[in-house]
């Protein structure tokens, strides 16, 4: 039994947009940790990792066909649906082409009416239902399995989400090309990555991970945490990045962490970073101390506006002063702090984004992005948008950041949305202030190169 597990080349799609250069090199963990499964299960499994090794078609099915599976698992996003397809045509036709990822969860039905070389679709977190499916388990029984039959989509039970994620085996990183990842935040590449819970309790309107992994926050161990940054430090890596979404929810979990971290000199060794977002109102200047202490130089953190209505209509569930507050603390600990703002969100308008604008300029920030909301298949924001409004994207792949507006509500249209978010940029970075920030960390050619390439990429909007 051999199984094949494939991540398309997301590169080509942001190519294509001409935001390549902008665009980080993350592994994918979903993958590597279903392959991590099935090594535990004994079965053998090779991972293609087209985008950090930039393959082309031809080179994607010459490895297809080299290794000959009996399965093959294609993640996908919503940008990548149309290219993951692509790459199950180049199966041959005794391969069971799988297919998973955010956009299979979302949007199950279309999907398998849509794209009929895949064979099967996996809903939600991977790791079992696609062992169970490697195992020859009855179809009927695998939950969490979506599939054709009889001329009809069958949609089986949903899978109950795991609740012991100290029992799984760290991801396969021995399968990934570990040195070709990197982020432009990272004191140190290659760069690791680390997840450390699933799930998300809060409401927001944009947020489609809990299409995923669900509403109930999960997570590993401080313990089980520390086994992993050990792993990895043995594997060469000195710097990694927490890619949850809600790492500091629980903060005595966190504190837990950093204590071992310390306990163990692990932060005299490496430094980490939380570059995803965190709330605002999940941490303390004694937990920002501690991280500090840790090893953690770098957290961004989830504002998206800067006007209380929008946040009241997006669901935040925060509020701006406890956004001031947390900035504060992050610049009093040490951290570098980094805002993630979004534009078009519920409710906005011309005058609602200068707010932001000028909200983020008020903060003590070391940088910000400013990202125009997606409203990705069947988020809350999404069938808002499908009622009230239009979303017009000629295909999926135009589902991407970095500029890209599909859709139109209220106030809000293509043309107003991009100038503004060229505003932000520009007023928010050509500030002595920024600029003087951002020269500290320019320490070499290579980081000086990757920040030109990303300023003069994010004002190539069209």
């Amino acid at each position: 039994m051999k199984v094949l597990l494939i991540q398309p080349n997301y590169r080509r799609i942001y190519a294509y947009a001409k935001k390549k250069e902008i665009t980080p090199i993350f592994p994918p963990l979903g993958l590597a940790y279903i392959a991590a499964v099935m090594k535990k299960n004994g079965i053998e499994v090779k991972i293609i990792e087209a985008n950090a090794n930039d393959l082309n078609h031809e080179q994607i099915k010459e490895e297809i066909e080299k290794f000959n599976p009996e399965f093959a698992g294609i993640t996908s996003t919503t940008s990548l649906i149309e290219e993951a397809h692509q790459i199950a045509n180049l199966c041959p036709k005794g391969i069971t082409v799988v297919i998973g990822g955010i956009h299979a969860s979302s949007m199950p039905q279309e999907t398998l009416e849509k794209f009929e070389r895949f064979d099967y679709l996996v809903r939600g977190e991977g790791e079992f239902a696609m062992l169970e499916l490697v195992q020859k388990k009855p179809i009927s029984k695998i939950k969490g399995l979506s599939y054709r039959k009889e001329g009809k989509i069958i949609h089986n039970p949903d899978r109950e989400l795991n609740n012991k994620l100290d029992d799984l085996p760290f991801p396969a990183r021995e399968l990934l090309p570990m040195n070709k990842y990197f982020s432009a935040g990272a004191k140190r590449n290659p760069s690791d990555y680390i997840l450390s819970s699933r799930g998300c309790p809060y409401q927001c309107l944009f947020c489609a991970d809990h299409l995923v992994h669900g509403r109930l926050f999960r997570f590993r161990s401080p313990e089980n945490i520390i086994k992993e940054v050990e792993e990895i430090y043995k594997r060469g890596s000195r710097d990694w990045d927490f890619v949850d979404d809600n790492f500091t929810l629980f903060i005595d979990r966190v504190e837990k962490f950093c204590d071992l971290m310390i306990e163990k000199g692990l932060n005299k060794k490496m430094s980490w970073r939380c570059s995803n977002g965190i709330r605002v109102d999940r941490i303390n200047p004694e937990l920002l101390r501690k991280m500090k202490k840790a090893g953690c130089y770098m957290v961004s953190l989830g504002i998206e506006s800067g006007n209380e209505e929008i946040l009241k209509k997006m669901r935040k569930d925060t509020n701006l002063e406890k956004v001031r507050k947390a900035v504060r603390w992050c610049r009093e600990a040490g951290i570098e702090t980094r805002g993630l703002f979004m534009f078009g969100n519920f409710g906005e308008d011309e005058k609602t984004m200068q707010d932001t604008i000028d909200f983020a300029k008020s903060l003590d920030l070391d940088t910000a992005t400013f990202h125009i909301t997606i409203p990705f298949p069947n988020t809350d924001y999404w069938k808002i948008i499908k009622k009230e409004g239009e979303i017009f994207p000629k295909s999926y792949r135009d589902y991407i950041a970095y500029g890209n507006v599909i859709f139109k509500h209220g106030k809000l249209n293509e043309k107003m949305l991009l100038e503004m978010q060229k505003k932000a940029y520009r007023e928010f970075y050509f500030r002595p202030k920024i600029i003087l920030k951002a020269l500290k960390h320019l320490n070499d050619t290579e980081k000086l190169k990757l920040y030109f390439n990303a300023g003069m990429a994010f004002f190539r909007f069209k």
